[in-house]
C-alpha cells in the first residue's frame, strides 16, 4: 500500500472510531463529509460541525424518530432523499456510514465521485437508481479499500455495514498502524 493508501486507511480508521464514540452515546452526526473532518499536524482526525447532528434516544432510553433530511445532499444516503425522511437510531447511524463511504471515496479519488454541480434530483437518481458508487475499476486500489467503500455504500440500509463491523474491517485492521499514522502526518503536513 502506497503513502496515500496508508494515510487513507488511517484517516478512515480515525473517522470510524469517532463515529463509534458518537453512536455509542446515542448521537448521529448526519453530515459526515471532508469539510467536517478536522486534521492537525500530529495526524489526528476529528469529526466537527455538529449543526445537523441528532440525539437518537430520549429519557429512559426511549428510541426517537429523527429527521434525516438535514445535511449536505451530495453525501445523503439513498433513503435520505425520501420526502420528510425519518429514521430510528439504526437508520440514522446507517446514514452516517454511507456519508463516510462517500467521503473515503472522495479522499481516494481526490475529487467528488459525481459532477460537482449535480442537482438534488440528479444525486437522488444516481444514488438510488444509477450505477453503485465504487472505487473506479481502473484505479490502483487494494481489495480491502474497494470492499470497505462497497460495504459503506450499500444502498439498502439494513445491508449496509455498521460502525462495529467497520471497526473489524480488514481495510482498518490489516493496516500497519505506525506506518499509516506516519503517512497521514506526512500527507497533512504537505497540504498545510
Amino acid at each position: 500500500m502506497g503513502l496515500i493508501g496508508l494515510a487513507l486507511a488511517e484517516a478512515a480508521a480515525q473517522c470510524v472510531v469517532g463515529l463509534a464514540q458518537l453512536h455509542s452515546r446515542g448521537v448521529a452526526h448526519l453530515d459526515v463529509k471532508p469539510d467536517n473532518l478536522l486534521a492537525n499536524s500530529r495526524g489526528e482526525i476529528r469529526i466537527g460541525d455538529f449543526n445537523t447532528s441528532r440525539i437518537l434516544y430520549g429519557g429512559a432510553g426511549e428510541r426517537l424518530e429523527v429527521s434525516i433530511t438535514a445535511g449536505t445532499s451530495c453525501y445523503f444516503s439513498p433513503e435520505r432523499f425520501a420526502p420528510r425522511a425519518h429514521a430510528g437510531p439504526q437508520g440514522a447511524m446507517a446514514a452516517d456510514v454511507w456519508s463516510l463511504g462517500v467521503t473515503v471515496l472522495e479522499m481516494f479519488m481526490g475529487r467528488y465521485a459525481l459532477p460537482s454541480d449535480a442537482s438534488d434530483l440528479e444525486l437522488e437518481l444516481a444514488f438510488c437508481h444509477g450505477e453503485p458508487l465504487r472505487v473506479p475499476e481502473e484505479a490502483e486500489a487494494s481489495a480491502e479499500l474497494r470492499c470497505f467503500v462497497a460495504a459503506c455504500l450499500e444502498r439498502e440500509p439494513s445491508r449496509r455495514a455498521t460502525v462495529p463491523q467497520l471497526l473489524r474491517h480488514p481495510f482498518l485492521t490489516r493496516r500497519d498502524v505506525e506506518a499509516s499514522r506516519r503517512a497521514l502526518r506526512e500527507v497533512i503536513v504537505e497540504t498545510l
